[in-house]
C-alpha cells in the first residue's frame, strides 16, 4: 500500500506541480523504510537512525502541513480580497454621496 501511495504522490506533484503530494509521497516512502527495516534484520544495527528517520518524517508532514495551511489561507485572502474588490466596484453611489460632490 505504501508503494501506491507514493507513486501517485509523484504522478500528483508531476500534474499538478504543488509541493504537498511530493512532501506526502516522501514521508510514506521514508515510513516505509524504518518500518521494514526490523523484518530486514537491521533494527538493532540501524536504531539510531530508524529513530532519526523517523523524527524527520514527522518533521517532515507537519511542515508539510504548516505550507499547505499558509499557502491555502494566502489563497483564500486573496480571493476575499478580489470578491471586495468587484463588490466595491459595482456599488452604485448613494444619494448622499452624489449631493455632496454636487456642493463642491
Amino acid at each position: 500500500m505504501r508503494i501506491i501511495i507514493v507513486l501517485l504522490g509523484i504522478l500528483w506533484y508531476r500534474k499538478s506541480q504543488e509541493s504537498l503530494p511530493l512532501f506526502i509521497a516522501a514521508a510514506f516512502g521514508l515510513f516505509g523504510i524504518s518500518h521494514d527495516a526490523p523484518f530486514l534484520g537491521f533494527k538493532v544495527p540501524l536504531t539510531i537512525p530508524l529513530i532519526i528517520i523517523r523524527t524527520l518524517v514527522y518533521l517532515l508532514v507537519i511542515y508539510a502541513l504548516v505550507m499547505h495551511l499558509k499557502t491555502s489561507m494566502i489563497e483564500k485572502e486573496a480571493r476575499q480580497a478580489w470578491v471586495d474588490f468587484y463588490q466595491e466596484e459595482s456599488r452604485q453611489p448613494s444619494p448622499e454621496w452624489e449631493g455632496q460632490g454636487q456642493k463642491k
